[in-house]
């Protein structure tokens, strides 16, 4: 899929080898495969995606984690299969905004998916990511990417609008941070924190 459709990798900070728990900002369907090319692992994402035409069927066969959001009940289902998860040769990518964005700026960072690592004291990383066009120079940083799917548009039309340009960095900045916390909540909050000031100081270095 990254040379189907025209992406680079651009790497930065501590890239973690498994096991490991990494939190991640969400732009759009091409996360998954970028993530997917820089590091072992799989997914928790949410359900609606397995019904997708062939990206679907992909998902699945890579063992993919379904969490529909809308059912407070299926989070505990979900649990269970991240403790599961947690210690296999490969690590376990969430995407705490709970949505896709436009990438001008980060969505509050949901707690409930880190209940398994906090309560277990797994390490938790976090990645921040963002694109830049080849065609045009559009940063998501600033919400004038290609590649975020985040409004209205059906995913057949933005994927073969993606497929039409000229192609897209997608730059990964790890954290050297590593966190811990027996509190979900705090764990994400402190997780968030460096986020967001990670985030801006990425803008700035943008323009």
């Amino acid at each position: 899929m990254m040379v189907l459709t025209g992406g680079k990798l651009d790497l930065q900070g501590s890239v973690p080898k498994p096991s490991f728990y990494l939190v991640s900002n969400h732009l759009s369907y091409a996360d998954i495969w970028v993530l997917l090319a820089s590091l072992r692992a799989t997914f928790v994402a949410k359900h609606d995606l397995k019904s997708w035409p062939i990206m679907g069927q992909a998902m699945k066969l890579i063992g993919i984690i379904f969490v529909n959001r809308t059912k407070k009940m299926d989070i505990s289902r979900v649990n269970k299969l991240i403790s599961r998860e947690l210690h296999s040769p490969r690590g376990l990518i969430v995407f705490p905004e709970g949505t896709t964005t436009l990438g001008d700026e980060l969505k509050p960072y949901h707690s409930p998916l880190l209940e398994i690592p906090a309560s277990q004291q797994f390490p938790v990383h976090s990645v921040l990511l963002h694109y830049e066009d080849k065609m045009g120079g559009g940063k998501s940083l600033f919400g004038s990417s290609y590649v975020p799917w985040w409004d209205d548009t059906s995913f057949v039309a933005h994927f073969i609008s993606l497929l039409t340009k000229k192609g897209y960095i997608a730059r990964l900045s790890f954290s050297d941070q590593i966190w811990k916390d027996e509190s979900r909540k705090k764990l994400t909050e402190s997780i968030y924190e460096w986020s967001e000031i990670e985030y801006e100081n990425l803008k700035k270095h943008a323009q």
